[in-house]
């Protein structure tokens, strides 16, 4: 039978206190390397003409929002393999589904 709203609302479901904290974490690094993107080319683009040490800030812009991007990235998938167990099985299904469809066999 169906149970009430209130009834619903107090069973656990599962999520531990590290889980919760991980995908609140991950929801604002996913939105921090999105603004990066956004804002590295927007400062490529804007400030092109300006140099700072002999390079233009278009430059300083790449050569910083890059490596943050990755870094950023890194962490993000780091998290998923220590606090989201099933993250990471989505993220490895996704890229198993990007595989060649006819991959080279080894000669017998």
């Amino acid at each position: 039978m169906a149970s009430t709203l209130r009834e619903r609302m107090e069973a656990p479901d599962g999520n531990t206190e590290d889980r919760e904290i991980w995908e609140t974490m991950r929801t604002w690094l996913v939105l921090i390397r999105i603004a990066i993107v956004v804002l590295t080319i927007f400062t490529a683009e804007l400030f092109e003409e300006h140099t700072l040490k002999n390079f233009s800030i278009s430059i300083w812009a790449v050569i910083i929002g890059i490596p943050l991007f990755i870094l950023i990235s890194m962490v993000i998938v780091q998290g998923d393999k220590r606090f989201a167990p099933d993250f990471e099985e989505r993220r490895k299904k996704s890229m198993a589904s990007m595989a060649v469809k006819r991959p080279i066999r080894k000669r017998e």
